[in-house]
C-alpha cells in the first residue's frame, strides 16, 4: 500500500526591477543607445501610440488565479494578446535632426505592468540596430542585431516595465530590409512591481526569510550558482515562471541542456502543454542575482538566451516531473556559466543546498543538513494525481546564518545538489514557507528522469546526458572554459598554519571526511507497528561479507522516525559490544538525525545490528515503522523482546523492512580489546511467532533515507601544497603535514589539495597575514590590474591579498563584487566604458580606473 502527501507544484511570479538608472539588458545585444536619445530635449513626438485593446477584467484574472493557486496550480504573470504589427504595416520612418533616418512605433496597453514582445519573425540585417524602451527611458532593450537571432522566425524579447514602449530601428547601410512582425504582447498584470516608489503598495518578491546567494551560505557554491538560471514560459497564451539549471553531459561538449521540472510546461489546469513554436519564445536568465548578501546591495547584470527545444519529458503523473531542453544557441563565451555535474545513482544526500529563484526574484540558497533528504510518493489530493512510487527527495531547509531559506513559487524546476555538489533532484513544489519552514520541499529524483518512467527517448534523460553510452553514475561539472571540476573528491580538511621560533610556516591538516547513508530496503513508510504496549527493539543487521569495506570506520549518525509519546534509545550490537543511547530532544512524525555521543567503530569480524529500542509506549500505539517490502530477509526485518534474543518479522504479518539507516564515515576509530578482529560465524535468524505484533497502515508522508550497499570510500593517494598558487611539494596520503622553509616577504597564501591519482580536489585555503599565531607577516607588493584598457579579461596582480573586489560603472553602480578573487576577472559580459576597480586588503581599499574596449 503506497502512501503520499496532498502537495502544490510551485511554478511562479516574476519580479521587474527597473529604478531610474537606465537598464542595458537585453538578449544577446551590442548595447548602445537609440539614437534619438541625443536630442531628447529637443525632439518630441506628436505620434499617438497603437492601442493594444485590454479585453479582459484584469481583477476576474487575478480572482481566477487566486482560487487556481488554492488548488495546487502556478501563478500566470502575464496574459498574451494576439497582434499583427510589422515595419510595413506599422509605425513611421522619421528623420533626426542629425539626417539619421530611424523607424519608430510607439505601442500602449493600458494599465499593464510590464509589456512582453512575442515575433513570429524576427531578423536584423548586417549593420541593422533595433531599441526597445519604455516611457520614461529608464529601460533599454538592445541594440538587436544579425547576431541576435541569425535564423529568423519565432523570437521574443524580455518584459520591459510600464504599459507604453517604443521601438526604434536603425536601417542598415546596405538598404536590406528587417523581418519584424509582432504576433503577440505578453501583458503583465500580477506579482510585478516596477519602481522602488510602488514597491510597498505591490506584493512583496519572495519571503523576508531567503538567503541571496552571495551571502556566506553561497561561498562554496559558487561555480554551481552560475549555472542556475530564471525561466518564464510561454504556454498557451499564458506566461509563468521556474527555475532551471544547465547540465553536463558525457560528451563534454558545452551543449545548453536545461534541466527543470516538467509542470513548468503546463497550463495551470495541467491538461495544455506548450508547443514548439512556443518553446521558441522561452526566455532563460543567467547571473539574475544581488551582488551582495543584503537585499539592498545592487543588482547583477544578467544574461539572458531566448528559444529552446524539448528534449526529454517525464511526466509528474507516474512519474518525477522532469524536463530537458535544449537551448537553440550556444552560450556566448562571455556569459561565464557553469554546466552542473549530475549524480544519477538515487543515493540519499546527508547535506547540501537547492539554489533558485523564488517568486521570481533574485537567486536565492537554501541549505541542508540537520535532515538528510528523504524519499517520497508525491501525490496532489485534489487533482488525485499521483508520481512513481518513491521517485521524489522530500527536504527539510535548515535556519542558518541569514535566515531560514525554503522554496515558493518560482522555484520550480530548481535543482537539488548532494554534499558533492552534483545534481540530484528538481524542484516539484512543497508546503513550506517563511511561515512554516519545517515544510515539505519536493524534488523528482535525477535517478527516476535517468531511464526509470520509459523506454521512449523522449521520456527519459540518458540518451541525452550521456550520448556516448559510458554508463557513468555520476558526473562532474564544468567551466565555460572547459574546465572539470571533478566530482565527488573531497578536500583536505581542518588546515592550519603556525610559525616556528625558526621563522617557517608549519601547516597541518586533517584527511578529507566522506559519508554513506546505509540501510535496506526503499525505506518508505508503508506500515506502523508495536506490540502492545511491551518494551521491544527492531533494527537491521550487517554480516561480515557487508562490512569489509568500512573496517574500522565509524557509525556517527542513526535516522529515524519517532512518534510521540513513546520512549526510545538507539541501540547498536556488534559480538560483546553495546551501545545505547537514551534519546530526549526528538522531533515526531518526521525523520531524526540522532548524531551518536560516541561514534562506534565498526568491527568487520563481527556481524553489526542498528537498531532503535522502543522502551515505554501505550497499548494503542504502534510506535515503529516499516516500508512496503519485500523484507530483505535476516538484515532489513529483524526485531528482538526485551531478552534481545533476534529474529525475522513473520512474513506472513509483516513483508517489509524497519525504517531505520545509519551514517558511516571514513574517520577511523579504535577498536576495544574487546573486540573480534577475526571473522565470527553468523547467527541464523528465524521468523518469531508473535501473537502481539499489531500492524496499522502509516499516515506518515515521508520517509528516511534509502538504504544501499555498502561501497569503499574514495581514498586520497597524496597532497599537493601549493604556496600563492604556485606548486611547492607533493606528499603521500600518510602525511599531514609539511613545513615551508623559504617563506616569502609577502604573507603568503597557502594552498592544500587533496590527490586522487591523476585528479585533485578543490583547495583548502590559508591566508597566514590573518592566520598565524597572531604574527603577521608584512606584505610589500601592492595590489593593481593588468590591462588598463581591457576587452574580455583583466588580471588581478597580488590578487591573494584582495579580500573584496567591487567594479564600478563610471554612474557609479556597482555592477560586481567578488570575495577573494581569483588572479583572472573575465569582463567580456560588460558594456564598453570605464570602470572602477576597488580593492580592499587588510591594511587598505585601492581604486583604480580601466577602460572596456
Amino acid at each position: 500500500m503506497n502512501h503520499y502527501h496532498s502537495i502544490r507544484l510551485i511554478a511562479g511570479i516574476l519580479c521587474l526591477c527597473c529604478f531610474p538608472t537606465i537598464f542595458l539588458y537585453a538578449q544577446i545585444s551590442e548595447g548602445g543607445l537609440p539614437p534619438s536619445f541625443q536630442f531628447m530635449t529637443n525632439l518630441k513626438s506628436t505620434e499617438q501610440p497603437v492601442q493594444i485593446p485590454v479585453n479582459f477584467s484584469v481583477e476576474d484574472l487575478k480572482v481566477v488565479d487566486a482560487w487556481r493557486v488554492s488548488q495546487g496550480a502556478p501563478l500566470a504573470i502575464a496574459k498574451r494578446i494576439e497582434t499583427d504589427l510589422s515595419i510595413s504595416n506599422s509605425g513611421n520612418w522619421r528623420t533626426l535632426p542629425d539626417g539619421q533616418k530611424v523607424w519608430q512605433l510607439h505601442l500602449e496597453a493600458k494599465g499593464a505592468i510590464a509589456l512582453i514582445l512575442s515575433y513570429s519573425d524576427f531578423y536584423i540585417p548586417e549593420g541593422g540596430k533595433l531599441f526597445i524602451y519604455n516611457a520614461d527611458k529608464s529601460q533599454v532593450l538592445g541594440a538587436y542585431t544579425t547576431r541576435t537571432h541569425p535564423q529568423n522566425g519565432h523570437f521574443a524579447t524580455e518584459p520591459i516595465a510600464g504599459d507604453k514602449i517604443t521601438l526604434e530601428y536603425v536601417p542598415a547601410a546596405s538598404g536590406e530590409e528587417p523581418l519584424l512582425r509582432i504576433s503577440g504582447i505578453g501583458y503583465g498584470y500580477n506579482h510585478l512591481y516596477v519602481t522602488k516608489e510602488t514597491k510597498s503598495a505591490q506584493e512583496e518578491l519572495s519571503g523576508p526569510c531567503m538567503v541571496n546567494i552571495n551571502c556566506e551560505e553561497g561561498d562554496d557554491w559558487q561555480l554551481q550558482q552560475k549555472g542556475v538560471c530564471h525561466t518564464i514560459q510561454l504556454i498557451k497564451g499564458q506566461y509563468f515562471i521556474c527555475s532551471g539549471s544547465l547540465v553536463n553531459n558525457t560528451a563534454k561538449d558545452k551543449k545548453p541542456y536545461i534541466l527543470t521540472a516538467y509542470h513548468c510546461s503546463q497550463t495551470m489546469d495541467g491538461l495544455g502543454e506548450a508547443t514548439d513554436e512556443e518553446l521558441q519564445e522561452w526566455m532563460f536568465f543567467f547571473h539574475m542575482e544581488r551582488t551582495g548578501c543584503d537585499n539592498s546591495s545592487s543588482e547583477n547584470r544578467y544574461e539572458p538566451i531566448v528559444g529552446c527545444t524539448r528534449k526529454a519529458a517525464i511526466p509528474i503523473q507516474n512519474g518525477s516531473d522532469g524536463l530537458l531542453l535544449l537551448l537553440n544557441e550556444n552560450i556566448p563565451d562571455n556569459y561565464d556559466v557553469f554546466f552542473n555535474g549530475w549524480d544519477r545513482t538515487g543515493t540519499p544526500s546527508p547535506s547540501g543546498v537547492g539554489i533558485h529563484h523564488p517568486s521570481g526574484d533574485y537567486k536565492k540558497i537554501s541549505t541542508y543538513g540537520k535532515y538528510p533528504v528523504e524519499s517520497i510518493t508525491w501525490r496532489n489530493a485534489d487533482t488525485k494525481q499521483t508520481g512513481a512510487r518513491n521517485a521524489h527527495w522530500n527536504t527539510t531547509f535548515d535556519e542558518t546564518t541569514n535566515g531560514h531559506a525554503v522554496t515558493e513559487g518560482g522555484s520550480s524546476g530548481s535543482p537539488l545538489f548532494n554534499d558533492k555538489g552534483l545534481i540530484i533532484g528538481t524542484l516539484s513544489g512543497g508546503t513550506s514557507s517563511c511561515e512554516d519552514p519545517n515544510g515539505l520541499n519536493l524534488y523528482g529524483k535525477f535517478s527516476f528522469h535517468w531511464n526509470k518512467f520509459s523506454e521512449n527517448s523522449k521520456e527519459r534523460m540518458d540518451i541525452w546526458l550521456d550520448p556516448q553510452n559510458t554508463g557513468t553514475t555520476y558526473l562532474a561539472g564544468m567551466s565555460q572554459d572547459g574546465q572539470t571540476v571533478e566530482a565527488g573528491l573531497m578536500a583536505p580538511t581542518d588546515l592550519t598554519a603556525r610559525k616556528t621560533t625558526d621563522g617557517n610556516i608549519e601547516l597541518e591538516w586533517k584527511a578529507p571526511i566522506y559519508q554513506q547513508i546505509i540501510g535496506w530496503g526503499d525505506q518508505g513508510k508503508g506500515y506502523q507497528f508495536g506490540f502492545e504496549g511491551d518494551p521491544f527493539y527492531y533494527g537491521q543487521r550487517w554480516d561480515t561479507n557487508d562490512l569489509t569495506p568500512i573496517h574500522k570506520k565509524t557509525i556517527t549518525t542513526v535516522y529515524f522516525t519517532p512518534v510521540e509519546n513513546v520512549s526510545y534509545a538507539v541501540y547498536i550490537e556488534q559480538g560483546n559490544r553495546i551501545y545505547e543511547e537514551d534519546l530526549t530532544d526528538i522531533e515526531y512524525q518526521k525523520t531524526n538525525a540522532i548524531t551518536l555521543k560516541k561514534p562506534f567503530t565498526i568491527d568487520a569480524g563481527q556481524d553489526l545490528i542498528v537498531a532503535i529500542h522502543a522502551k515505554k509506549y501505550n497499548k494503542k500505539i504502534s510506535p515503529a515503522f516499516a516500508d512496503e517490502g519485500p523484507a530483505i530477509d535476516g538484515k532489513g526485518n529483524i526485531y528482538a523482546m526485551s531478552d534481545k534474543k533476534w529474529a525475522t518479522f513473520p512474513t506472513e504479518e509483516l513483508d517489509a523492512n524497519s525504517c531505520i539507516s545509519f551514517v558511516v564515515t571514513s574517520e577511523e576509530g579504535e577498536l576495544t580489546n574487546s573486540a573480534s578482529l577475526l571473522r565470527a560465524k553468523r547467527q541464523a535468524l528465524n521468523p518469531m511467532k508473535s501473537t502481539k505484533m499489531t500492524i496499522i497502515r502509516s499516515e506518515v508522508a515521508s520517509s528516511s533515507p534509502e538504504g544501499f550497499l555498502i561501497t569503499d570510500f574514495t581514498e586520497p593517494t597524496g597532497y599537493q601544497i601549493n604556496r600563492d598558487q604556485l606548486e611547492l611539494a607533493t606528499l603521500p596520503a600518510s602525511s599531514t603535514q609539511y613545513t615551508d622553509k623559504n617563506i616569502p616577504a609577502n604573507a603568503p597564501v597557502y594552498q592544500v589539495y587533496a590527490l586522487y591519482n591523476d585528479k585533485k580536489s578543490q583547495p583548502v585555503t590559508i591566508d597566514t597575514d590573518t592566520s598565524v599565531d597572531n604574527e603577521q607577516i608584512q606584505r610589500e607588493e601592492e595590489v593593481s590590474i593588468q590591462p588598463n584598457l581591457f576587452s574580455d579579461q583583466v588580471n588581478i596582480i597580488h590578487n591573494q591579498q584582495v579580500k573584496l573586489l567591487e567594479i564600478y560603472a563610471s554612474n557609479g553602480k556597482l555592477v560586481r563584487k567578488i570575495q577573494h578573487p581569483g588572479s583572472i576577472i573575465h569582463t567580456g559580459s560588460l558594456p564598453q566604458g570605464v570602470y572602477f576597480f576597488r580593492m580592499t586588503t587588510d591594511r587598505t581599499t585601492k581604486t583604480i580606473q580601466g577602460i572596456r574596449k
